[in-house]
């Protein structure tokens, strides 16, 4: 088990510009936890320039693994390939990864896990099963936290690649496909989590995000309402956009034009829930809300209350994931609850078939369901 600082004070000098936060989580778990984020302004400044070996890969013309073998001179490589490498690790002023090198030789029975971050309930849920899935392969995971950032991201899959790590479980987005891609063509088993890629559609796990949107949405318009408003995730995310589709979509069905005065983004967290809420009270006329998640659904909830209104007796509201926030918001939220761990747990036994070398079944993509609780009723003129 490797025990790294958890302060930025601790932080240990671990190679040029490589100081990070670390936690670890002790040993049952097996989980090495680690934050791409620099302990400060100006080392962050210099880790967005930093070249990583998928920049030296591209560079050279051949796969990470075959910058690494050539780095590590674990195995024979081309002398032509090699020369590559050399040249172009020199012009881009790479420097290997230390914590990536610490693992060689260890990281045969270790998973690279890449989320966003786990303050939100939903990765944490994810990651949780993932790493369920994986001790029962007998497997350890190293999470990075990529923090919704494509350079961080991009070094932390950099870092794993470099550490030679069995397998990739990726719950991120911001990763652009072809780098993606380009290390599944160089045989690094690979599982997207609420992601698709169509090339490695088989292997991703991912809610329905369109029905859930419309699921949503049907229920309340089967309440009777028909001014519906929504409060979006950031719309830079793909589900952010699939439920926007879903809910879209819903309103078709029932004949009701769309009114693009009636989406309010957010940034899938409380505050942002509650600014965008604000925003649509000051200028919309609607008596239900669709909120992209639980977060953003309890900060819309503060809003309307704030407004001197009622949940749901003058605003009707339905939220997104049956997280922990759901069954203690005032009212209870009506929210669209799908399998998280469970999918974390299908990601990992999929990758690890891959590790094995099987051809495993395509992965699903998972239905929802609605709970209903106390956060919607038909609108007032029909009670």
């Amino acid at each position: 088990m490797l025990v790294l600082p958890t302060r930025a004070s601790d932080s240990v000098d671990i190679g040029v510009r490589d100081a990070y936060h670390w936690i670890a989580v002790d040993a049952p778990s097996r989980l090495v936890l680690l934050s791409m984020k620099s302990v400060s302004r100006e080392s962050r400044a210099m880790e967005r320039t930093k070249p990583t070996i998928i920049d030296v890969a591209r560079a050279a013309g051949v796969s990470p693994s075959t910058v690494s073998r050539v780095l590590n001179g674990t195995t024979a490589v081309d002398a032509a390939k090699a020369e590559r490498v050399h040249v172009a690790v020199a012009r881009l002023g790479y420097v290997p990864n230390a914590f990536a090198r610490s693992l060689l030789g260890h990281a045969g029975r270790w998973v690279g896990v890449l989320v966003p971050q786990l303050a939100d309930e939903f990765y944490g849920r994810v990651v949780t099963g993932i790493e369920d899935g994986l001790k029962q392969g007998g497997f350890q995971m190293v999470c990075s936290l990529g923090h919704g950032e494509r350079s961080t991201e991009a070094e932390a899959i950099a870092m794993f690649v470099e550490a030679r790590v069995a397998g990739l479980v990726l719950v991120s987005d911001h990763v652009p496909d072809r780098d993606v891609l380009a290390l599944a063509r160089a045989r690094h088993p690979i599982v997207l989590v609420n992601r698709v890629i169509p090339e490695l559609a088989a292997h991703a796990i991912r809610i329905d995000n369109v029905y859930s949107g419309a699921l949503a949405t049907r229920h309340l318009l089967g309440l009777g309402h028909t001014r519906i408003a929504h409060v979006a995730g950031s719309l830079n995310r793909t589900g952010a956009r699939e439920r926007l589709e879903g809910y879209h979509l819903a309103l078709r069905e029932h004949g009701i034009a769309r009114d693009d005065r009636l989406v309010f983004e957010g940034d899938f967290s409380e505050e942002g829930g509650r600014e965008a809420m604000t925003r649509a009270l000051d200028s919309a006329d609607f008596t239900a809300v669709f909120a992209a998640n639980d977060r953003m659904a309890a900060g819309a909830i503060a809003a309307i209350r704030e407004a001197g209104l009622r949940t749901p007796d003058d605003i009707s509201i339905v939220g997104f994931d049956n997280t922990a926030i759901s069954r203690f918001t005032y009212p209870a939220l009506t929210t669209v609850d799908y399998p998280v761990t469970s999918m974390g747990r299908r990601a990992a036994d999929h990758l690890l078939q891959l590790i094995a070398g099987a051809d495993p079944p395509p992965l699903p993509l998972i239905q929802p369901r609605l709970v209903e609780r106390d956060s919607t009723c038909a609108p007032g003129e029909m009670r």
